[in-house]
């Protein structure tokens, strides 16, 4: 079985009422949808509510596409299903800017592919091989010892992606796939370090993308510029974002983050997003996980810098967090040439986080950056007053620089570099 079913959940804000409450220019909207994903019509039934709202559903050839509209909330929500060889992201966009949506959160999901064949002591083992690539020994270890003691599980979810774990005990962290993804007793190191440098070098930055992050901690860096105007955030799996925005523990460490009304939140794969993306943003900060399996390392390739490349702004910037220079070195500078193979200028450099030890990171720009980083207004609880402090290396991750490689479509090597070099199973 193999149906490769293409699924959009669409929430539509801040749309026309006028628009959202005309049933025949609702069915030729949707029907003009169905016909550019080349999908056969079959039946069509709009009803209207009083004094206002309209349910309307196509059935369409072994898919269906529906829209149930609020216009006293200038609100909709939009189910698109097909099986056809088409995308239909952009077609779903096209729908939105229809209603005149000036506001919306996508949730691109793909349907029966993923375990669909896979009997049930071969699924129990695929699940087994993917928590096993990502997450050391140590991670593990603290994971098991954490669940024997007291705890409250804040948060649980296996999902299609990976399995969520949110874990309170002395401290709260996030696990994904048992890999430790922050812990509140340190998180502010990570996060602040993404964060600050870039701005400290930015001019006068408006509109930015940050891609990953649904924990909402980065954003919560981010937000502390109030001259930004609009903030999108990319992540590919709705729960942890779910997590972020319901879980009170995790509400009060990101502070909110997700309530601010410059943010808006696509439930979306990063390089579909950039894909269409036509928007130029002022800086774009890079929230993946560690590269420890071939899907991940697709997202340190020339092609996805290149794509970042495309959606900045002229003066434009982006951070990547790299690994560590210590640990990983080769990782790290493989990340750093890589970017400079899309055509990216790059500064380097690292911190210490408890939880991960010495961490590293990469600004990528479009032209040579003119000034050295020095500080920024914000203030921060971990970063030195001047951040030029964080751009010295040691010898010892210098002499590896020598060994970095280009991690390309073709040639996808980051996984296997970062295998050898020593962290992961």
């Amino acid at each position: 079985m193999d149906i490769k079913g293409k699924h959009l959940l669409m929430d539509a804000f801040e749309c026309d009422e006028v628009i959202l409450n005309d049933p025949s220019l609702l069915r030729r909207i949707l029907v003009e949808a169905a016909l550019d994903a080349e999908m056969e019509v079959l039946h069509c039934y709009f009803h209207q509510f009083m004094p206002q709202g309209i349910t309307g559903i196509l059935v369409l050839a072994t898919s269906h596409l529906s829209i149930h509209t609020w216009p006293e909330e200038n609100y909709a929500s939009l189910d698109f299903y097909t099986c056809g060889d088409k995308k239909i992201i952009e077609i779903g966009y096209a729908l939105l800017k229809q209603l005149a949506s000036k506001k919306a959160v996508v949730y691109s999901i793909s349907r029966g592919i993923q375990y669909a064949e896979t009997p049930t002591k071969n699924r129990q083992h695929a699940e087994n091989t993917r928590l096993l690539n990502r997450g050391d020994d140590s991670d593990h270890i603290s994971l098991k010892q954490l669940l024997s003691g007291q705890h409250d599980i804040l948060f649980h979810q296996k999902n299609r992606i990976q399995d969520i774990q949110l874990i309170k005990a002395s401290d709260i962290r996030m696990y994904l796939d048992e890999q430790l993804q922050f812990s509140s007793l340190d998180e502010h190191a990570y996060h602040e370090a993404l964060v600050h440098p870039i701005f400290a070098v930015s001019l006068r930055p408006h509109r930015i993308l940050i891609l990953g992050g649904g924990d909402g901690l980065a954003l919560r860096e981010v937000l502390k510029y109030k001259e930004l105007k609009k903030i999108d955030l990319v992540e590919i799996d709705a729960d942890v974002v779910n997590a972020a925005m319901n879980v009170e523990e995790l509400k009060k460490l990101n502070q909110r983050s997700f309530e601010d009304s410059r943010v808006t939140v696509h439930i979306q794969d990063a390089v579909d997003y950039l894909s269409l993306n036509s928007a130029c943003y002022d800086i774009i900060i890079i929230d993946f996980p560690d590269p420890t399996n071939e899907k991940i390392s697709a997202l340190y390739t020339k092609e996805f810098y290149a794509l970042l490349h495309r959606s900045l702004s002229r003066s434009g910037l982006v951070v990547c967090q790299s690994n560590s220079p210590r640990d990983t070195p080769i990782v790290f500078w493989s990340i750093n040439k890589t970017m400079k193979a899309s055509q990216f200028y790059t500064l380097s450099y690292h911190t210490i986080i408890p939880s991960f030890g010495d961490w590293g990171f990469h600004i990528g720009s479009k032209t040579p950056l003119s000034a050295p980083i020095l500080s920024t207004d914000v203030s921060s609880t971990t970063l030195p007053s001047d951040f030029t402090k964080l751009m010295r290396f040691s010898p010892h991750s210098l002499s590896k620089k020598q060994f970095a490689v280009v991690n390309s479509a073709e040639h996808l090597v980051l996984h296997k570099i970062f295998k050898k070099e020593g962290l992961y199973l």
